[in-house]
């Protein structure tokens, strides 16, 4: 009997799966690349064992690490497709389907402590001082505090805004606060040496699936999801 069982569930899964493409970035320590250029991280680990308790599967089995931008428009574009960890704003809400909540985002600029950064300062002014990752979180924030593009000097990654930070080539950068700390220690750096100038927004973190993905699907992985880390 429970073998009937067993091959029921296998059966009712496999009739139900989806295959994705899934999308992520650099975001320690919720999805990065180990010394060994192997994806890993707490965001990569559940969405394997959601989709592995779900029957769902990854196309070609690879998760795609490219830059944000990259990402989130193609997650804006393409059915069957999930990008994390997105953070779930008022902006994007009705953009993606959300399963989460998978972590806590500390959203903020930082700057070198003996520049004596004044945030306000650097807005409307244009230089292209503060650094900023392409339509990320950070960015939008700025944004609605009445800072423009022109203020900005955008990347695609944090590896090129922190380096050109270090070299004293920005007055600051904005992202995931963590990210930029672990980075920078990472890279030989002293935290030490930095600070939160302004902590922008902590935000909860989510799976953000292609915005017409069936509901029943987005209901089924956030009931798992919740079973997984109550």
């Amino acid at each position: 009997m429970m073998r009937w069982i067993v091959l029921l569930c296998t059966l009712f899964l496999t009739l139900n799966a989806e295959s994705f493409r899934v999308y992520t970035e650099y975001n320690p320590p919720f999805n990065y690349k180990n010394a060994e250029g192997k994806i890993e991280g707490s965001s990569v680990w559940l969405l394997q064992e959601l989709f592995r308790k779900t029957g769902q599967t990854i196309v070609d089995g690879q998760i795609n690490v490219v830059p944000w931008s990259r990402g989130y428009h193609e997650v804006l574009e393409h059915p069957r497709t999930v990008l994390f960890s997105a953070a779930r704003t008022q902006e994007r809400e009705a953009l993606f389907a959300w399963v989460g909540p998978i972590g806590k985002l500390r959203i903020g600029v930082i700057a070198k402590k003996e520049r004596h950064v004044n945030l306000q300062a650097l807005r409307g002014h244009n230089l292209g001082k503060i650094g900023t990752v392409h339509d990320s979180g950070a960015e939008q924030l700025l944004l609605k505090e009445g800072f423009t593009l022109e203020d900005f000097d955008r990347f695609s990654n944090i590896d090129s805004q922190l380096r050109k930070l270090r070299e004293d080539r920005l007055d600051a950068v904005a992202f995931s606060v963590d990210a930029m700390f672990y980075t920078l220690q990472a890279t030989g750096c002293s935290i030490d040496v930095y600070e939160i100038v302004s902590l922008l927004r902590e935000n909860d973190l989510y799976f953000a699936f292609h915005k017409d993905t069936d509901p029943a699907l987005i209901e089924r992985l956030n009931q798992t999801l919740k079973a997984i880390r109550p």
